[in-house]
């Protein structure tokens, strides 16, 4: 299958969002407060970002529907229509792959069901109605790499040596500490951008209750090098003037430091990646590294995948261990023949 090239696109506009229909956001407040308040660990997470795709689907109801009220009996009559017609401006506009598409759908969907669970609606529009998007997890518009122990080496290497230089460095410190916790603790960059330093456990070497995906309570561990770049981290932040946040990655916007953002973290270990000639290294490359890396050291599933946070072994074998190739199968399958030989 030919790689499918992820489109980026500015679209939602602030005057885009100011035009959405008033009566739809207040009923999209109402379930949002209903549902932060069973489940507030996630406020920040999941319902920000079900939040920011039904206002996306909000702007398409604006500038395709007439600004149509989702309650409205037109709405209900022309309900298929109007999400296939979104799935086609997430396709052909926004230039969403299938998985985010599929997403979106379930954003809007979701608050129909609740909708209908408060009386608020009769029925839900489309539920059961409406075919989600096929192969959404065969499509491929990112690539995935398993870094070799000699790339991991040569990245911390290279890290190290321009950050000694004098003057003229392209990486800092937040770069080094961003590159070894990451390969180091195997966690999710949603983890990574909400340590603490009132979080940080300096003697067992690792950030305790981190809270990331769906609101799970992870640790994030490190190994003994990473202990001596955060405490060289925690004395360089003493020389900053009015520096009060507690996040272990800041990033300085009008005046003041704040936590660095996923986006952020995102853009760097792209930048880390130029280092190999990767310019589309991301996060969770990184993750899938280590995870990779503790099952070719033990031969240990269930260890990686404990480590790694997963419910299910069948995720980490599916798509956090590296396939071999045909090369190595036959390398292997000599292996094993000559051992019975030598029996």
């Amino acid at each position: 299958m030919a790689e499918i090239k992820r489109v980026y696109k500015r679209y939602f506009t602030k005057d885009k969002l100011e035009k959405i229909n008033q009566d739809n956001i207040k009923a999209y407040q109402k379930y949002l407060k209903s549902n932060i308040i069973k489940n507030k660990d996630v406020k920040e997470t999941t319902y920000k970002v079900y939040q920011n795709y039904f206002n996306q689907f909000l702007v398409y109801l604006d500038e395709e529907w007439e600004n149509i009220f989702i309650h409205d009996e037109d709405f209900l009559e022309n309900a298929i229509d109007i999400m296939e017609g979104f799935i086609g401006f997430c396709q052909d506009t926004l230039g969403n792959n299938k998985k985010v598409i599929n997403t979106k759908l379930s954003a809007v969907s979701t608050y129909f069901h609740w909708a209908v669970k408060r009386g608020v609606m009769d029925y839900h529009p489309f539920d059961k109605r409406l075919d989600r998007m096929k192969g959404a997890n065969d499509e491929k518009l990112i690539n995935h790499y398993f870094l070799t122990a000699d790339q991991i080496q040569t990245v911390t290497d290279a890290l190290h040596e321009d950050y000694k230089k004098p003057k003229g460095r392209k990486f800092d410190i937040q770069d080094l500490l961003i590159w070894h916790i990451m390969i180091e603790s195997a966690n999710r960059n949603g983890a990574i951008s909400k340590l603490t330093l009132s979080s940080l456990d300096l003697e067992n070497m690792m950030f305790m209750d981190i809270r990331e995906k769906r609101g799970k309570i992870v640790e994030v561990a490190f190994e003994e090098g990473t202990v001596e770049l955060l405490k060289e981290w925690m004395e360089i932040r003493k020389g900053m003037d009015n520096l009060e946040c507690d996040a272990v990655f800041i990033a300085k916007r009008n005046g003041e430091y704040r936590k660095m953002s996923q986006t952020s973290i995102y853009m760097r270990v792209r930048k880390i990646g130029t280092i190999l000639g990767l310019p589309d290294l991301h996060p969770h490359c990184l993750r899938k590294t280590a995870g990779n890396r503790i099952v070719e050291e033990t031969g240990d599933l269930t260890l990686a995948q404990e480590f790694l946070n997963h419910s299910d072994v069948s995720t980490t074998q599916k798509h956090y261990i590296k396939p071999k190739s045909k090369a190595e199968i036959r390398e292997k399958l000599k292996a094993i023949k000559e051992k019975k030989k030598e029996k």
